[in-house]
């Protein structure tokens, strides 16, 4: 390979304390060929002077708004120089000093793998799910009644191709993640599932490998964000329906996500009268995902809430 080594893509968001956490931990990696990329979108928590200061050697992309995770993400990827790239979320650390080094020497050794997904661990260092199948119109319902809850995943002992998997940490070659064109911009929430697929459909394996773990403390940069989290999980099922899926696919998740959106309004109305802080902010994040609806169907607004 000609530049041999991995570019490292952060995209921040009022993290800093995690943010500086996972550059430790790249920063203590054996393999010498990293460049570490943070794309910072307009936080306002001090990151840019903690990198200055602490990490003068991270290359900075400072958006001075909020341009969201694909698009972060994207602008990371046209800087990188290297010819593996590592998307890996803020909030994550790498506990194994081998970690990049196992990941380019599994990247070489099977061409065939487009995207690598290590194993996810929680703080406490349990498995956390990370793989899915691609999504189907009926997990749309299955999550109206809260069933999605019951799936179960089984911790595999061996790497295993997969269908989907979790934008927390990806690793791909910079050459696919330019003929794939990086992240879609208009997603968020599926944005990393979407990748997987566009993946397979240029005949790219998608690869689980429990060897190879990361540390993922989990949603930092959303924790009770619900204006921005909830809409944009719901709106990015009907977006990748009608991306990916048949006109009737698309059809049938535009109408069970609108059914959900109505009972979980019903619900939270009646837990909040309980006062609960939490209910209250989830019952005015679900009516603002009414609108949000009602403006991705009938005003053509595509773009990502930010």
């Amino acid at each position: 390979m000609n530049n041999q080594g991995i570019s490292i893509v952060i995209v921040s968001y009022n993290v800093s304390g995690y943010l500086d956490q996972c550059i430790r931990s790249l920063l203590l990696q054996r393999n010498g060929e990293v460049e570490i990329i943070v794309v910072d979108n307009n936080s306002s928590d001090g990151t840019i002077e903690l990198l200055k200061q602490k990490y003068p050697t991270v290359k900075v992309i400072a958006n001075k708004e909020n341009a969201g995770f694909s698009a972060g993400n994207n602008s990371g990827i046209h800087e990188a120089t290297k010819d593996l790239i590592l998307l890996l979320n803020p909030d994550t650390e790498l506990p194994e000093k081998e970690t990049l080094e196992k990941m380019r020497v599994y990247m070489i050794s099977n061409p065939d793998t487009g995207i690598l997904a290590p194993m996810l661990l929680n703080t406490d260092g349990t498995f956390q799910v990370s793989f899915w199948d691609f999504p189907k119109v009926n997990d749309i319902l299955l999550e109206l009644f809260y069933l999605h809850r019951i799936q179960k995943r089984q911790v595999p002992a061996l790497p295993l191709p997969i269908e989907g998997a979790a934008g927390a940490a990806l690793c791909l070659s910079k050459e696919l993640a330019d003929k794939l064109g990086g992240l879609d911009p208009d997603i968020f929430w599926m944005e990393d599932i979407d990748l997987c697929y566009r993946a397979t459909r240029l005949g790219k394996q998608v690869i689980y490998n429990p060897n190879i773990k990361i540390i993922h403390h989990g949603g930092k940069s959303s924790a009770d964000n619900y204006y921005i989290s909830i809409p944009n999980q719901v709106l990015s099922k009907i977006k990748y329906f009608r991306k990916n899926g048949t006109q009737w696919q698309f059809i049938a998740s535009n109408i069970l996500s609108f059914i959900t959106i109505l009972s979980r309004i019903i619900a939270f109305a009646i837990l909040s009268l309980s006062l609960n802080k939490v209910y209250k902010l989830k019952l005015k994040a679900y009516c603002s995902t009414l609108i949000h609806y009602f403006h991705y169907n009938f005003a053509g607004k595509k773009k990502i809430i930010n």
